[in-house]
């Protein structure tokens, strides 16, 4: 996300069943209401949802309102929490994974070279932190693979 994009957008929780995208434009670019204006985009996921305004003072306007209140509920307007481009969670490992194993698929799948991460083991979980020492190239968003079921097949 760019950083002008990244001052337009806001992100709003607790989005209340049967309230859609429309609704939720209608609100944020009235003014009286929401303190917004004119919106570019709306994406809606289930109870949450990405806004991006036309002008980043509207977003701040936006968020310094102390309460918004959307089909009889009060939902949560924050500035949205930006990933890390340089990390990923790798989940759903055995216990008895062979580390070289993590290390080929990371190498495989993600394209690099064995000096170009560094894998740490999350303690109490199944779970490794793959950190690149370049962020990920864009359209990297979420990898989801039966990983653990093939690594410990003999």
């Amino acid at each position: 996300m760019s950083a002008e994009n990244e001052k337009r957008t806001v992100e709003v929780r607790g989005v209340p069943e049967g309230v859609d995208e429309e609704l939720l434009q209608l609100y944020f670019a009235n003014k009286r209401r929401s303190g917004g204006g004119p919106l570019v985009s709306v994406e809606k996921n289930g109870d949450h949802a990405f806004l991006v305004f036309e002008e980043a003072e509207v977003a701040a306007r936006v968020l310094s309102k102390e309460q918004h209140v959307v089909y009889n509920a009060e939902i949560t307007v924050r500035r949205p929490v930006l990933k890390d481009q340089r990390r990923l969670l790798l989940c759903g490992l055995q216990p008895n994974t062979c580390m070289e194993l993590v290390e080929l698929y990371v190498e495989n799948v993600m394209e690099v070279d064995v000096d170009e991460y560094t894998l740490t083991p999350l303690l109490g979980r199944d779970a490794l932190l793959v950190y690149l020492h370049q962020p990920l190239a864009t359209g990297w968003t979420l990898l989801t693979d039966p990983f653990h079921r093939d690594a410990t097949v003999g």
